[in-house]
């Protein structure tokens, strides 16, 4: 196969975004397609490969292989090994264990799946991830096991059927991919039957090329067709980069803008067209070159960093790492990739030796990781007991509570808390706000010999007739579970007369997620609802105040929560790190201003007062504990070396405990 450097050139188009948005640099809000770029890159190379030596008789399974566990894996393990060193001083033992498994899974080229199961609503934010990344080599290591094989069985069945077999694949492929985004974005981002259709797209342009080409006699010999075509492809990568942003459905019809302009540039771009001499450069054709260690070192660079700093890193230092990244590229693509891509220095033996004992290696290290927990061991036991704080207790009891829900989202299929063998006296109703009152009020309800049942479930907060802006596969059991218990009020005995109501009634009404104006700055989507834009706080204030109506015109008693302090901080995290770098805990470390919350919960403080007073109306405000109490004008999120929070906004069992006592001192009456 004849070697083209502006490929290479686009290489470098397609990891400089995908660096740069990791980054945070806002500009380039659609960085990630770089991803997509370079499936249809591999779609084209690999096929590529395969038609030349298959004409030729000379195409080997074996060879195949051999050639690509030479290209990925020398300098894979390189950063694998780098990130377990950095990964043993700099991580606390969740992050560890988390870790662990990522190593397990990169080895058994299986990664996606793990970060697809991971996906989920607590877990660990993508930037604290090292090997987050390599979902997406864990796609092409899948496609470079299979496509072989598939290619070859229609070979041998009848030549002529290949190109339609890839081209129905990708059909399919695109259709299940449009489906999923909508339906099941999460598996459809990470797996490789909807990332397929990419990849079949660089198939299809290598077939093209390969057996097409010199029949069309317009394209060969038009240089204003290629010119106007290849700069057309160069500008739809262009604008999915500055356009797109992580709330554009992905990989959908939104992804054909950069696939098929990354098409267009490889059929019609040559050394005589201005694409191809831009892409021809020397700065980067070299950038390109180095791309795959470049893509591989900048996550684990830009997660350590996330870990070891107790403010969020700023895009100065961020920049430096994508750099740095680049420099480190260049050493492991000459030092490392080079040398190993040699069949003179390394014999395939050796290569397919060195392979397995690889993978083995990290497996076993990553099974001790996971086995012992994160390896608490490493870590100063003061530490360790502050960070592992985190969620446990509520993963254990409150997630069981919520996949009871999944399947069959109903008040009949809610969970019981406290004593469960005698008849629920009050339930629990929110979303994961009320969820974070759940461990406590089983506990303190089963003490005090009554029982309770919980309606709580993820991003779903009690009010009716609403839905979210952009609906998810997650948020349908809530829009079930909403039905059910608001038609149950008036029809059903089921539910008690006492409700426990919680939800995150800032993040309702404002929309954005919370900035404690001193570092501490909440990740996420906003929360948005799907209602009239310029009206959205007053109408989202209406419907929480006639649904929390709605119950109480039942005749059940409501014990109201008002807003829960948002910090900003994971504060076990944070909590940690400031241990760890400055030997102790001031009683306002990882606090917030007062007047910060004051400000940020006025409309929905607001917006709960104005349901009214009621005989059976109980208002229970956590501020009143957490606020202006333990120190001055402030929110304190721990007591000592207690965390009153197990992330930047959900209480932890000790937090709750300052709520629930109140809140169970209600349903004694």
């Amino acid at each position: 196969m004849k070697y083209r450097s502006e490929i290479d050139g686009l290489r470098s188009i397609a990891v400089i975004p995908v660096m740069l948005f990791h980054a945070g640099f806002t500009h380039f809000s659609g960085g990630f397609v770089g991803v997509d770029i370079f499936f249809v890159i591999s779609g084209y190379l690999i096929t590529s490969i395969i038609l030349s030596e298959k004409e030729k008789g000379k195409f080997s399974i074996i060879n195949f292989y051999d050639r690509r566990a030479r290209r990925i894996l020398p300098a894979l393990y390189l950063v694998m090994l780098v990130s377990l060193f950095f990964a043993w001083f700099c991580l606390f033992p969740r992050d560890f264990e988390d870790f662990s498994k990522s190593l397990m899974a990169v080895s058994l080229f299986s990664s996606n799946f793990l970060f697809w199961s991971e996906s989920g609503y607590f877990d660990t934010a993508s930037e604290l991830k090292p090997l987050l990344h390599t979902w997406s080599l864990a796609v092409e290591e899948q496609f470079y096991i299979l496509f072989p094989l598939f290619l070859s069985l229609v070979w041998w069945l009848r030549k002529r059927w290949v190109l339609s077999a890839i081209v129905l694949l990708g059909i399919f492929s695109f259709l299940l991919a449009e489906w999923g985004a909508q339906n099941k974005p999460s598996a459809t981002f990470f797996l490789l039957p909807t990332r397929a259709w990419e990849l079949m797209l660089g198939a299809s342009s290598a077939f093209y090329l390969f057996y097409g080409r010199n029949n069309q006699v317009f394209i060969k010999g038009d240089k204003f067709i290629s010119e106007a075509l290849s700069l057309l492809g160069l500008a739809f990568i262009f604008l999915s980069v500055f356009i797109f942003d992580e709330k554009t459905p992905f990989p959908s019809v939104y992804a054909l803008l950069p696939t098929i302009g990354t098409v267009l540039i490889i059929l019609f771009c040559s050394g005589e067209t201005v694409v191809g001499k831009l892409l021809r450069t020397k700065i980067l054709v070299g950038i390109g070159l180095i791309s795959y260690s470049a893509y591989l070192w900048h996550q684990p660079l830009f997660a350590f960093a996330h870990h070891r700093s107790i403010l969020e890193p700023g895009q100065t230092l961020l920049g430096g790492l994508v750099v740095i990244s680049l420099i480190l590229a260049y050493f492991s693509w000459k030092y490392v990739e080079a040398p190993f891509r040699s069949n003179q220095k390394f014999e395939r033996k050796q290569i397919f030796f060195f392979s397995a004992s690889g993978a083995v290696f990290f497996i076993i290290v990553g099974i001790a990781g996971d086995m012992t927990e994160g390896a608490p061991s490493r870590i100063d036991v003061r530490i360790t007991e502050i960070q592992s704080i985190n969620m446990s207790i509520f993963e254990s009891q409150v997630e069981t509570c919520w996949n009871g829900l999944v399947d069959n989202p109903s008040i009949d299929n809610a969970c019981r808390i406290g004593d469960t063998e005698i008849v629920p006296s009050f339930g629990l109703v929110g979303d994961s706000h009320a969820g974070a009152l759940l461990h406590q009020l089983s506990m303190q309800s089963k003490q005090k010999g009554f029982s309770g049942v919980s309606y709580a479930f993820r991003s779903c907060p009690p009010l009716m007739s609403i839905e979210p802006d952009k609906p998810t596969d997650g948020d349908m059991p809530c829009s079930s579970l909403r039905d059910s218990f608001f038609t149950g009020l008036l029809k059903s005995n089921s539910i008690p007369d006492i409700l426990v109501v919680n939800a995150r009634w800032a993040l309702l009404i404002e929309k954005n997620r919370f900035d404690n104006g001193e570092g501490g700055i909440e990740g996420g989507d906003d929360w948005v609802w799907d209602l009239a834009d310029e009206n959205y706080s007053t109408t989202m204030t209406d419907v929480i105040v006639k649904s929390i109506r709605e119950m109480l015109d039942s005749g059940r008693k409501v014990i109201l929560v008002y807003p829960v302090p948002e910090m900003g901080w994971q504060v076990p995290s944070h909590l940690a790190k400031s241990y760890l770098i400055g030997g102790e805990l001031q009683d306002k470390t990882a606090s917030v201003s007062y007047q910060r919350f004051v400000s940020r919960n006025k409309r929905a403080i607001k917006a709960l007062d104005s349901i009214g007073e009621y005989k059976n109306l109980v208002r229970i405000k956590p501020s009143d504990y957490l606020c202006d109490s333990y120190v001055s004008n402030r929110c304190v999120a721990h007591l000592g070396e207690k965390p009153l929070y197990f992330d930047d906004n959900h209480l932890s069992s000790a937090g709750s405990s300052l709520v629930v006592t109140k809140v169970i001192s209600q349903i004694k009456h």
